[in-house]
């Protein structure tokens, strides 16, 4: 009697084990969403969409129980945040001025915005606007400070959810 009372328990218990598992799973899986929205947000408003396409989410899995975020923060084309519109001094994209610069279609095909590196008609370069600096210090201010804040809120929420509380 006392065997089958106790093989019960440990299946019991191996069962809550696995439902908490899979509660850390979600959690973690939600928190990393929301550090990826977070992050695209704080970055900067018009490059939101490429800030999101930027970041890779390596979901956790029950055999693995951590979860892996890669940003990808080398410069942005200054011609992919938005249309360029010429101004006296050069041309504008969003709330970005670049004085002498100036929109052209290279022979290949790939059309930009250009500045010229000194007096002379050649040579050019493609305008990038740079995310490092500012990028990785957003991301490690939400990891440190806010993250376990979220994750401890979506894992009472899993919690209570995988155990009908």
């Amino acid at each position: 009697m006392s065997i089958h009372i106790e093989v019960e328990v440990i299946e019991s218990v191996n069962a809550k084990r696995k439902k908490i598992e899979l509660a850390i799973v979600r959690a973690l899986n939600r928190t990393a969403l929301w550090l990826k929205l977070k992050t695209a947000k704080e970055i900067s408003e018009e490059k939101k969409s490429l800030i999101r396409k930027r970041l890779r989410i390596f979901k956790a899995k029950t055999s693995r129980l951590e979860v892996l975020i890669r940003a990808n923060l080398y410069d942005i084309r200054a011609s992919t945040i938005g249309k360029i519109q010429k101004t006296r001094r050069g041309s504008k994209v969003g709330k970005h001025e670049f004085i002498g610069g100036f929109a052209a279609v290279m022979p290949k095909g790939n059309s930009g915005m250009f500045k010229r590196e000194g007096r002379a008609a050649l040579p050019i370069q493609e305008v990038k606007l740079p995310l490092e600096p500012e990028g990785s210090r957003i991301i490690k201010d939400l990891v440190d400070y806010e993250s376990e804040r979220v994750f401890e809120k979506y894992f009472k929420h899993e919690l209570n959810y995988m155990l009908k509380i």
